[in-house]
C-alpha cells in the first residue's frame, strides 16, 4: 500500500561512514549553518564516495539517558523526512553529493529551528555556496 506525497528516508541516505563523518567536524573542510538550537554541518563530496546524492546523520548532543537521546533522534529524523523537499539534489552538480550532520546544540524548539536551518541551507546551496 503506497500513499502519495510520502517522502521516505531510505537507508541509502543515512550517513554511516567514518571517512565521511569526520571531515564534517573539521572547520577547514566543511561549512555550517546555525538556527536557534540546531546546527547543520555540511560538505560537498564526490558522488562516487556516496550511495545517494544526499547523506545525512543526526547528533542529539548531550542527553540525560538513552530514552531521551533516541526520542530526540526520532524527532530530528521525522522533521527532516517531512521537510527534505527544501534541500533538493537538483540544485547542485551531478558529480557532487551533499553530506550533512544535524547537531542539537541545546534544548529548544527543535522542529522549528531545524526547518529554519534547512531554509538557510537551501538558500546557500541554491546560490552555489
Amino acid at each position: 500500500m503506497s500513499v502519495t506525497g510520502v517522502q521516505p528516508f531510505p537507508r541509502s541516505m543515512r550517513l554511516k561512514r567514518r571517512r565521511l563523518i569526520t571531515p564534517l567536524f573539521d572547520p577547514s573542510c566543511s561549512r555550517s549553518v546555525t538556527a536557534g538550537s540546531v546546527r547543520i554541518l555540511y560538505r560537498f563530496v564526490s558522488r562516487t564516495e556516496t550511495e545517494s546524492a544526499i547523506q545525512i546523520g543526526f547528533a542529539p548532543g548531550k542527553c540525560r539517558n538513552a530514552v531521551q537521546r533516541n526520542r530526540i533522534k526520532r524527532q530530528m529524523r521525522e522533521t527532516w523526512r517531512t521537510n527534505q523537499y527544501l534541500i533538493q539534489s537538483r540544485t547542485f552538480p551531478d558529480s557532487k553529493a551533499l553530506t550533512l550532520m544535524i547537531v542539537l546544540r541545546r534544548q529548544g524548539q527543535l522542529s522549528q529551528d531545524l526547518i529554519q536551518a534547512m531554509h538557510l541551507l537551501h538558500q546557500i546551496t541554491h546560490n552555489g555556496g
